[in-house]
Order: C-alpha cells, then sequence, then structure tokens
C-alpha cells in the first residue's frame, strides 16, 4: 500500500453512503501467483478487477455506515491491508464509473444515474465511430441452451475432443496430398461467380462458430444472454456475447471459451477438404471449398491473428495472464512519453513486473502498426466501392490517432499531473514538434522509383502447333540444345489424312472425267477443269496442314517446354503455344511501368538504373542505354508478370492467357551487360526489378505523390 495515506480531496467522499449493488457477483482469479477478484454485474454484464485487499475493503462497504467510518474500521482491524485515502478515492471512482454501486443518498443517486447515461452517450458515440462494426442484438439464447446441457457437455468433452483430432489430421493430409490443385482452383475464389456461394458457406461458418463459444460458455456455467446480428463492412454475420466467461475463475476455461469458435472452423474446414477431395466438379465440390478455405485461411488470418481483438487476442491475453493486454499496452507507451520526453516524475508504468512491462511495451507497438496497416487497407477497400466512405473512414482514423491525442496532449500540459515539469513538457513537445516538421517536411531522403519485369534472350523464338493434332511423339527433351530445323515433336490427325484420301480420290475422278470428255468432246471441259484446279489446291493446303504437324525449330538454341510432356497422347489445339527456343548468348530485360511512373521516367531521360534478379538480391546489374518505348501496351510481356503468375500487376482474370492487364502501361527495355554477371545466374524468364534512383525529396513530398498518383491510378480524378 501507498506511503500517503491521507489525502487532501478526502473530504469529497469521506461521507458518502455506498454499498456494492445487490447484483454484483464476486469471482476470484489468480494472475501470475496472485489472487485477484472479479466483480461481474449480472444484469448489466459489466466487469471490475480488483485487488484482494481492495476488494475486502469494497465488500465491507455498506450503506448504513459512512466511507470514512468503514475505512477508520478497516485500517483498525487490517492495518497492514488498509488501502490510503488516495487509494479509495481513486477506487470509489472507478467503480463508481462501472456503475456498480448504490447509495441511499439521493444526490449521489442522481450522479451515479447522470454517470450512467455519460457512459451510455460514450458507447453510443463509440457505435457510431466504428459504424464499419455494428451490432444488433435479436434473441436471449439462454434459456435454450440450459435445455440442451448434455447435448453441450458431449459436444465440448474429451469424445468430441479425439473426433475432432481425427479429423483435422485426416482433412490436413488429405489438404497436403491435393495441394497443386487447391492451389489451381484458389484463383478462381473471389469471382463473382463464386461470391454469393461464399457469403453463404461464411454466414453458415460463422453461426456454428458463434455456437462454439456459446456452448463452452455454458458448459463452465456462463450466461449466454444475447444472440444477434452485427454488421461488418456492411456484411451480417451472426454473433453471440460470451462476454460471461470473462468472470471464469479457471484461465484454461476462459482461453478454451475464447479458442471454441476456431475449433469449430477447423473442424469444417478438414471435413470441407475430405469433401472436395472425394467430389467430382460440382455445386458440392464448390462448397465443400469455400468451407475449407474461410474454415483454414479466413479463421487464421482474423480470430487467429492477436493484433486484432478477436479470439486470439483473449486468449493471448489470458495466456500472458494480463486483462485488457491492448488498452495497457496502449497506456504502458502514454507512460513512456510521459515519464522520458515530458519528464512527468509521478507517471507510473502499467507493468507491475519485468515480465509484463515486455509483454505490454512490445504488443503496444505491434498492436498500433498492425491497426494502422489494416485501417489503411480497409479504407482503400471501402474507396474502390464507394469513395466517400473510404475518404470518411480515412478522416475518422486521423481523428481518432492523430488529432484527439493531440487534443489530450494538450490537456495533459495543462492539467496538475504536469504542474512540477510543465516548462520542460512544453518544450519537449515543442522541440520534438520541430524535429518531425524537419524530418518529414525538409530534410531530403532517397527516392526511386522501381518497375517489375522480365529477362528475355535477344535470340528467342515461340513454337506454336499450326495445325489441330495429338501429340504423338516428342524427339527433344526440356533443356536440350536444337539446331535450326530439327524436329522436336510430331503429331497426328486422323481426320486431316482421310480428308487428303478423299480429295486425291475425288481428283482421280475428276481427271478420268477430264479424260472422257476430251474425246467426247464435251462442253462440260471448263467446269471440270475448274473443279481439277479447286481440288489441287485443297489437297495442296491440306497437305500443308499435314507438314505443319511435324514441329521443327526455326533457330538454334536450348529448347524450353517444361510441361509438354504431360499433352503427349492428348488433342491440342491450333495456335497452342509448344515452347520456346531460346538463344542464352545474350539477354535483354523487358520492365513494365505504371503510367503516373512513366512520366517522371520521361522527364529526368534516365540512362542508368539498378537491377536485381529474383532470388539474387544481393547481386546488382548495373543497366545502361535504357529505351522507354513511347506507347502504351496492354499486354504484359510473361503472364508471371500479373496476378496469376504470381506478379504484382493487375489483370483481367476472365480472360485465360492472363497477360491483359486492366490498365494500360509503358514497356521499357535494356541489354544486360555480359561482363557484370559474374557469379549472377541470368536465365530466360527469370523475373526481377528494375530500380531507378531519382533526386533526394522530403517524405512529405513522397507521400503526396504516391497518394496522387494512387488517387489518379485507382479513382480517375
Amino acid at each position: 500500500m501507498a506511503t500517503t495515506i491521507f489525502s487532501d480531496s478526502w473530504f469529497r467522499v469521506s461521507g458518502l453512503r455506498v454499498a456494492l449493488l445487490p447484483s454484483v457477483e464476486v469471482q476470484e482469479q489468480r494472475f501470475r501467483g496472485q489472487t485477484w477478484h472479479v466483480l461481474q454485474d449480472t444484469y448489466t454484464q459489466r466487469y471490475f478487477r480488483a485487488s484482494a485487499q481492495a476488494c475486502n475493503f469494497i465488500k465491507s462497504l455498506q450503506t448504513d455506515k459512512t466511507v470514512e467510518e468503514v475505512w477508520e474500521e478497516f485500517v483498525n482491524f487490517h492495518p497492514e491491508d488498509a488501502p490510503s485515502q488516495e487509494e479509495v478515492i481513486q477506487l470509489l471512482s472507478q467503480l463508481h464509473m462501472s456503475n456498480l454501486l448504490y447509495s441511499l443518498q439521493q444526490s449521489d443517486n442522481e450522479a451515479i444515474v447522470k454517470r450512467y447515461k455519460a457512459q451510455k452517450n460514450k458507447e453510443l458515440r463509440g457505435k457510431v465511430a466504428s459504424f464499419l462494426y455494428l451490432r444488433i442484438p435479436l434473441w436471449n439464447p439462454n434459456a435454450a441452451l440450459d435445455r440442451i446441457q448434455p447435448l453441450i457437455r458431449m459436444m465440448t468433452g474429451w469424445a468430441a475432443f479425439l473426433v475432432w483430432s481425427a479429423t483435422l489430421v485426416w482433412g490436413l493430409i488429405t489438404a497436403f496430398e491435393n495441394r497443386a490443385e487447391l492451389l489451381d482452383q484458389s484463383q478462381g475464389a473471389l469471382s463473382v461467380s463464386n461470391l454469393p456461394w461464399l457469403y453463404v458457406c461464411l454466414a453458415t461458418l460463422k453461426l456454428f462458430h458463434e455456437a462454439g463459444h456459446a456452448f463452452v460458455c455454458k458448459r463452465y456455467g456462463g450466461e449466454v444472454r444475447t444472440f444477434g446480428v452485427m454488421f461488418l463492412l456492411f456484411t451480417p454475420l451472426p454473433y453471440v456475447d460470451a462476454s460471461s466467461s470473462w468472470g471464469f475463475p479457471e484461465r484454461w476455461h476462459r482461453i478454451y471459451t475464447s479458442f471454441a469458435g476456431m475449433a469449430v472452423e477447423f473442424f469444417f474446414a478438414a471435413a470441407g477438404a475430405i469433401v472436395w477431395a472425394h467430389t467430382a466438379p460440382g455445386l458440392t465440390h464448390s462448397l465443400a471449398f469455400n468451407v475449407m478455405l474461410i474454415g483454414s485461411i479466413s479463421s487464421l488470418l482474423f480470430n487467429g491473428n492477436p493484433l486484432l481483438r478477436f479470439d486470439a487476442y483473449f486468449m493471448l491475453s489470458d495466456y500472458a495472464e494480463i486483462p485488457n493486454l491492448y488498452q495497457k499496452g496502449q497506456q504502458q507507451w502514454k507512460y513512456f512519453g510521459d515519464r522520458y520526453i515530458l519528464g512527468t516524475v509521478s507517471a507510473q508504468s502499467k507493468a507491475s513486473d519485468t515480465r509484463e512491462w515486455y509483454w505490454l511495451t512490445l504488443y503496444g507497438l505491434l498492436s498500433f502498426v498492425y491497426l494502422m496497416i489494416v485501417t489503411v487497407g480497409i479504407s482503400l477497400f471501402l474507396m474502390d466501392q464507394w469513395l466517400p466512405l473510404g475518404i470518411l473512414v480515412i478522416l475518422m482514423t486521423l481523428y481518432g490517432k492523430f488529432v484527439a491525442p493531440l487534443y489530450q496532449l494538450g490537456k495533459h500540459l495543462k492539467g496538475n499531473a504536469t504542474q512540477g515539469n510543465r516548462q520542460r513538457a512544453v518544450a519537449s513537445v515543442a522541440a520534438l514538434g520541430v524535429v518531425l516538421v524537419t524530418l518529414i517536411a525538409i530534410v531530403p531522403f532517397p527516392d526511386s522509383i522501381k518497375a517489375q519485369g522480365i529477362v528475355k534472350a535477344n535470340g528467342s523464338s515461340n513454337i506454336y502447333l499450326l495445325t489441330n493434332g495429338k501429340l504423338d511423339r516428342l524427339y527433344v527433351r526440356h533443356g536440350e540444345r536444337v539446331q535450326k530445323g530439327q524436329l522436336i515433336a510430331s503429331f497426328t490427325n486422323a481426320d486431316l489424312e482421310s480428308e487428303i484420301v478423299l480429295m486425291e480420290e475425288a481428283k482421280v475422278e475428276a481427271v478420268a472425267q477430264y479424260r472422257q470428255a476430251l474425246h467426247q468432246s464435251s462442253n462440260e471441259l471448263e467446269s471440270i477443269q475448274q473443279k481439277l484446279d479447286s481440288l489441287d489446291a485443297r489437297i495442296q493446303n491440306l497437305r500443308e496442314q499435314h507438314g505443319q504437324l511435324q514441329v521443327v525449330s526455326d533457330q538454334d538454341g536450348e529448347w524450353v517446354a517444361p510441361d509438354l510432356h504431360e499433352l503427349k497422347g492428348s488433342w491440342v489445339q491450333r495456335g497452342h503455344t509448344l515452347g520456346e527456343v531460346v538463344d542464352q548468348r545474350s539477354f535483354r530485360f523487358v520492365a513494365v511501368v505504371a503510367q503516373e511512373k512513366a512520366d517522371i521516367l520521361f522527364k529526368q531521360n534516365f540512362k542508368q538504373a539498378e537491377l536485381r534478379l529474383a532470388g539474387q538480391a544481393d547481386g546488382n546489374i548495373v543497366l545502361r542505354d535504357i529505351t522507354i518505348i513511347p506507347y502504351q501496351s496492354e499486354r504484359l510481356p510473361s503472364v508471371s508478370l500479373g496476378w496469376l503468375g504470381g506478379g504484382e500487376i493487375a489483370v483481367n482474370t476472365s480472360e485465360p492467357s492472363g497477360t491483359k492487364a486492366t490498365e494500360s502501361f509503358y514497356l521499357l527495355q535494356t541489354d544486360i551487360p555480359a561482363q557484370q554477371l559474374q557469379g549472377i545466374t541470368v536465365l530466360h524468364g527469370l523475373s526481377g526489378t528494375i530500380r531507378f534512383q531519382t533526386p533526394a525529396q522530403p517524405l512529405a513530398t513522397q507521400a503526396y505523390r504516391a497518394m496522387n498518383q494512387l488517387v489518379q491510378k485507382r479513382y480517375a480524378i
């Protein structure tokens, strides 16, 4: 307890007659070897955590005695555990704010009602501010859950765990064995035709997810009094309120309750993988895939991410035995600023020991950074859907994370907490502001432009099949050298061969008709001659097509066709790319430059840049004599640069080639000097990034340019 027993503000509370509300229940919890008490109002589901000593004092409050009388008795009977007057004031203030006290004094009741209304108004403002995450309660399922207690215990016990484990292992093995097919099908997961089914699976899984929380909560005696609908980014999804689990004495019961929702989704994901692997393409196959995708990846990214305040966050908070981990992490960083920047000696850390200090410091930093990343991502998504809404979210974020904290900082500088160090605090804030403005708006930082591209051999040619046919034989393997005119593959086309035979037979018949007409001096000679000419042309065309079934190389080089052998015995359509003949003696680099970046390159006329190839980031290749083709293009030089090939450039996914970009761009190309390739492996088709060093500019200028380019690119303003 504090060494200062008496307080100058004691007169404000000493005459009050207050006590805990009758609806408040007390549960014991253990945190890092210490006993704490959780005060829970069973009516409003509000919680308050207090130490054992503070809880003993709280429970001794009664309305037939004043606070001063209760405190004096407590000091007499428990002198070592008695709180100081200042601690009593803080304790009563916190209980008052949580609406856990009542009083027989009318004035105090009015204050409590006023506080309750203020709290409700604060909650309402919070809901308005978080309009992208609204909750609407619909039903109290507590009585219904009580009636199915035997089912709940069966589905949350050890037998259910064994079934869950077996299904999960089976599903993981199945998914691993079919990983290539999974990757292929996942590319169409966000297609327009699949989005309705994706939402149906999402809503259904979330219903079972919330049922998992409710079942485990009821298993350990908790109350589940709310079932409703939440609108997450305007998407309606079910939810239940299982917050009564926060009062469970055993922390593993609390962790199990938080994990139950993800456990249910993992089970359905595993079952979905099994069904997907054993069904043919169709509705059942697609639904099973969607369930597998949502129950695994989606569950891990959101509910399984402890930096977001979903299931994994509460699990981590209970595991670390630090309630309100997020709030304490933010308060810990406020303490750092107050203590070490403003110089407030009286500032106290939220950490009670070294272990908690590390937890709060690290989590407070990571959660803030991640929240900013998620907020920017959501804002960009909303701006794509409706520009004003996205801008509103960004403005609200700027206000909540920057403007409001600055306002609170101003109030803090004027408050009593900095009375002894106000001069230093104001000077520190001013100096910090000057440093930040200087670094952001004045000091130039290195700037550059990057473009993604691909290595191409100067001597290369694609080999296409010019006539429909079935791949019969391959004469050259992938990676082997070929010479110009060398036979690579042969195809067969029985229909083509039959048609050649028919045409030749028709020609024989026409020749006979022509000879007969000569002996008879017939008037049909001219028409028969035209028929013969037509048959000759047709036969010649068919034989040319038949000759095209023998595929030969049109240059010397290396044969590149890693997947062609998989088509052996299959029918291949005309125009299909069989492979490529590549001369590996010299290379060039072809890069794609977005329109908003090309303007800078055109103005500055770059003659030099650095190239880093994929997987060889430690090797820089200096490129000179760079040529920017001054014509817009829509076709990528390689499918590997687009989304479908793992690249960064948005492409039209409805086109099978995967090379048509959604927006036009410029191409630049340059030769790769052979003298700089020592220790660097250069292969035809290898991707890389070219970097142009531009004049240094302040961070504010770079940020403005990037934002301006983003708006022009995505929103055509």
